[in-house]
């Protein structure tokens, strides 16, 4: 989702918040208070074989059998499939240029990190920014209309959710592409895709400038909004869905190029 810069991580958040919303609310008819929901998609597959899994940082995760741990079960990439990985970066980059027309300034770097890191960044952006008081505002709201248990930790459950969910994403501040190092290659190159486009686009019109464009927490605020601030909470928001929706394209146009289709041609 979209990590990252604050605008960028709050677009990712945000997604991430309401996907978890429709959970908690199909979820909430059956159980306000069963201390193991809700739980993520991977989570429900295993639910009948194993006990349900929480985040890493839960003391049910910390104190359940190595059988059920991620980390016991995971299989890592090869170095041969790192090294493929890393190379494909420059290629598919090209593809994003041509597919898009902005042009390759610089190399982009690359990096291969494993869940713990990734946990770690997002935890690091969700503290730094206003992210972590919108978390909070919106738990409230959750738990005020009963949709989620009163001792439940919506931040952990969302960084455990994204801990899964993730495959890749690119750092502005460091200019860095960020690779994963449980996934097969196969699988990550369309994410390269889209969040090569991401780079493209930091090195065309500066992705933290543009993302920063009219960004404004309108819900931090205590005074009544003026029409100024709504219109420019609009261009924020307008912002993002350029920056994702021309990212998604770029990611269909590479998953679409085996047999020759695009998004513009494609049926």
């Amino acid at each position: 989702m979209y990590r990252k810069t604050r605008s960028y991580l709050r677009a990712a958040i945000a997604f991430v918040l309401l996907a978890a919303s429709h959970i908690l609310l199909a979820q909430a008819a059956q159980s306000s208070t069963d201390p193991s929901f809700p739980r993520t998609q991977n989570q429900d597959k295993t639910e009948s074989s194993t006990p349900s899994k929480k985040s890493p940082d839960s003391s049910a995760t910390q104190n359940a059998p190595k059988s059920v741990q991620p980390e016991q079960e995971e299989k890592k990439i090869s170095p041969q499939e790192a090294q493929e990985l890393f190379r494909s970066v420059d290629e598919i980059l090209k593809f994003a240029s041509k597919d898009t027309s902005l042009p390759i300034h610089d190399e982009v770097k690359r990096k291969l990190v494993n869940r713990d890191e990734v946990v770690a960044f997002i935890r690091k952006h969700m503290e730094e920014d206003e992210d972590a008081q919108r978390l909070r505002r919106s738990e409230l709201v959750l738990k005020k209309f009963g949709l989620l248990p009163r001792d439940f930790d919506l931040e952990t459950f969302l960084v455990a959710l994204l801990r899964e969910q993730v495959a890749g994403y690119y750092d502005p501040q460091a200019k860095t592409v960020n690779l994963l190092d449980w996934i097969e290659p196969e699988q990550q190159k369309p994410v390269l895709a889209h969040e090569l486009t991401h780079a493209l686009q930091d090195q065309s019109f500066g992705l933290e400038k543009y993302m920063k464009a009219g960004d404004a927490d309108l819900g931090a605020s205590k005074k009544e909004p003026t029409q100024e601030d709504i219109e420019n909470d609009e261009i924020s928001t307008a912002h993002q869905a350029v920056v994702e929706g021309q990212a998604m394209v770029v990611l269909l146009d590479y998953e679409l190029l085996p047999i020759g289709q695009s998004v513009v041609d494609s049926p």
